[in-house]
């Protein structure tokens, strides 16, 4: 009867002080990348203590997110709303990602070529083309990246990393643990190698005088390449966790949740920005 009665009512956790916590780590985060960004300050220590605050409040949300599921305290309604979730959370994720597409796109395909179509006596600093890449009046000389070597390898690392992540969905269906686990590490692999590529990239980006201070393109390939490395990194640390917990057995066929919606965020939020950025920033 107990059974019956869980399975009928939503679980409802105690208060806890996790959200509250990851948010004030995140501010302190964003007022070092402030602080550093005007030369203000140097910004190391609020950035440090921000990551290290944020860690610790995910891991631990994470972490009673699990005893709670091992426990048993979680029924189909939870495993509806977790995905319901995460379904959102994806979909804020795409928005974000659209708006400094747009916001690309506008640039390129508007301003500059309006700009650019002004009098021919009258130009906005000396040598403007009015032409992608630009930089802007202060801009040093820079070479643009192209769309081979490293930016090509990475989209190849992403692209490979989705699809061993959905071969372990289906060694999961299959009640196949080593292929889940083979699977789940093959992508870990992966994201964390596309890591190490991204930041030879940014340095790579230096050596061509590519810099924060290189206009609008510099700016462009900071924010974009720094907004999908976070994201990257955050997936990265939830395939270490769902590795951790495969390896030990604790995935069962019939409750797949937490290896769905890792995968859902893994392609949506890190695979396909970071393709979607490749065809537009570099090839186009």
């Amino acid at each position: 009867m107990s059974e019956m009665r869980s399975d009928r009512h939503y679980y409802v956790p105690p208060p806890s002080h996790y959200p509250v916590t990851i948010n004030l780590g995140l501010f302190i985060l964003a007022l070092g990348v402030a602080l550093r960004i005007n030369a203000i300050a140097s910004g190391i220590v609020p950035i440090l203590a921000g990551i290290a605050v944020v860690l610790y409040g995910a891991f631990g949300w994470v972490g009673k997110i699990i005893c709670e599921d091992e426990s048993g305290s979680y029924h189909p309604w939870e495993d509806r709303s977790f995905r319901i979730g995460m379904a959102y959370f994806i979909l804020s994720e795409l928005a974000f990602f659209g708006a400094f597409l747009l916001a690309l796109m506008y640039v390129r395909v508007f301003a500059l070529p309006e700009l650019a179509s002004m009098d021919p006596h009258f130009t906005l600093w000396p040598d403007f083309k009015g032409a992608w890449p630009s930089g802007g009046p202060k801009s040093q000389a820079f070479t643009p990246l192209g769309a081979s070597g490293l930016p090509a390898v990475n989209s190849i690392l992403i692209l490979a990393s989705a699809v061993s992540l959905m071969w372990a969905r289906k060694g999961l269906s299959a009640a196949n643990r080593g292929q889940m686990v083979a699977g789940l590490a093959i992508a870990l692999t992966l994201g964390v190698a596309f890591l190490f590529q991204q930041a030879m990239e940014c340095r790579h980006a230096t050596e061509l005088g590519v810099t924060l201070a290189s206009g609008v393109y510099g700016t462009y390939f900071y924010m974009l390449t720094g907004v999908h490395g976070a994201h990257m990194l955050a997936g990265i640390l939830m395939l270490a966790v769902l590795l951790l917990r495969a390896f030990h057995g604790r995935f069962k066929p019939e409750s797949p949740v937490g290896l769905d919606i890792v995968t859902w965020y893994w392609n949506f939020a890190v695979v396909i920005p970071g393709l979607l950025v490749f065809i537009y920033f570099y090839w186009l």
